[in-house]
């Protein structure tokens, strides 16, 4: 497991107030429209020190771009007229010249996404094939003058029908011959799960995607560039304690690392939001346990080889992850049912998601509950892999 899967999704144009818990990646959202005033004429004092702030916290950032300029702004056929500028696709022109400046600025120590929430009215109103249109162009600038950086596709929702179309009708275009498969290199998308689904359930999501790119020959990796949970629009969420708070995160990371997505951005750092329940931040802005969780378990995970997970019929979820010496068992119960588990031999502590370390004692139990544990055990030589624990 690299580093990189540990993304933040700083939506806002300055780092929270609070110290910043370790950020491998991080997510940057650039405003097409307020950096290139006009025509061949930018203004990168902003940008440039977002960049500064991200490379200073150790971070490697990920543009994401949006905002049509008005003097780029296209309408395509059946677009209402009163569809502002920034919100319609652009001239491929125009947006080879910005992705062109982008690239020579900041090179490949950035990766560049496309677009943001391609079928989100509030961010594009226009059709997959002039997305699939940009994409090539932004291949053919990033991979020319950042040969090091990746392009990735735009993201956007995908847990209702409406959405799933969309990315298919855009993966499914042929622009020059090809689709959008051999233009980008990541394939990446919002990760909200719907409405009390939590990271268990949200994991289709990112099953589904890899199968349909699969379908168009994509084989390269998947990015969630936003997740976070009970987020329906800007309706109020429901509150939830702080252990499942704590649950979400971890859950999240531990399960994406399972199946193997390669960057998981959490949305977002700031104090709490009324339409999302699970907050990385405090109401006055310090690190909340949850932000503290995710970086407490990134030493559970980085530098590991997923090894599968189980589920057992009584909701116990087991995931192991191992290094050439130790095998690591994070476990958790579903319903958050308390119970003790065996864990193998070799075993002598727990970890916990707040960074405790616990001495397990003779009888090699452990309480498990709602919010995930691991426990590191030591391989032993030419014995077999038991990817769940005794009970």
């Amino acid at each position: 497991m690299k580093p990189e899967l540990f993304g933040m999704d700083l939506v806002q144009f300055t780092a929270p107030a609070a110290p910043l818990v370790s950020t491998p990646t991080m997510r940057l959202i650039v405003r097409w429209s307020k950096v290139e005033s006009s025509p061949g004429q930018f203004d990168w004092s902003e940008l440039d020190a977002r960049v500064e702030m991200a490379r200073q916290h150790g971070s490697r950032p990920l543009f994401t771009l949006f905002s049509t300029p008005d003097f780029y702004a296209v309408y395509e056929p059946g677009m209402p007229d009163y569809v502002s500028a920034h919100l319609r696709p652009p001239k491929p022109s125009g947006y080879r010249g910005f992705v062109r400046a982008l690239a020579q600025r900041y090179g490949s120590g950035v990766d560049y996404q496309m677009w943001a929430e391609m079928n989100a009215a509030g961010n594009y109103i226009g059709s997959p094939r002039g997305l699939a249109k940009l994409a090539r162009v932004a291949a053919q600038e990033v991979h020319l003058h950042a040969p090091g950086a990746k392009v990735v596709a735009p993201q956007g929702p995908i847990r209702e029908q409406w959405g799933r179309d969309w990315f298919r009708d855009f993966w499914g275009e042929r622009v020059f011959g090809k689709t959008a498969a051999d233009w980008v290199d990541v394939a990446s998308f919002s990760g909200f799960p719907r409405p009390k689904h939590g990271p268990e359930k949200g994991l289709w999501l990112v099953n589904w995607l890899r199968r349909m790119t699969a379908e168009h020959g994509f084989d390269g990796p998947i990015w969630i560039v936003e997740i976070n949970y009970d987020v329906n629009g800007k309706r109020p969420t429901v509150p939830i304690g702080i252990d499942e708070q704590v649950a979400n995160v971890v859950k999240t990371y531990v399960l994406n690392a399972a199946i193997g997505t390669e960057r998981v951005y959490w949305h977002y750092w700031y104090s709490p939001k009324p339409n999302m329940n699970t907050s990385m931040l405090t109401s006055d802005k310090q690190v909340a346990p949850p932000g503290k969780a995710f970086e407490v378990i990134q030493p559970w995970l980085i530098g590991t080889r997923a090894e599968g997970c189980t589920v057992t019929k009584d909701d116990l979820y087991t995931c192991l992850f191992t290094t050439r010496r130790v095998e690591r068992r994070v476990i958790w119960s579903m319903s958050g049912r308390e119970r003790r588990v065996v864990v193998p031999d070799r075993t002598t502590e727990v970890f916990s998601a707040d960074g405790t370390v616990s001495d397990i004692g003779s009888r090699r139990r452990v309480r498990v509950g709602l919010v995930p544990v691991m426990v590191e055990s030591k391989r032993e030589a030419g014995r077999g892999q038991d990817s769940k624990p005794r009970r």
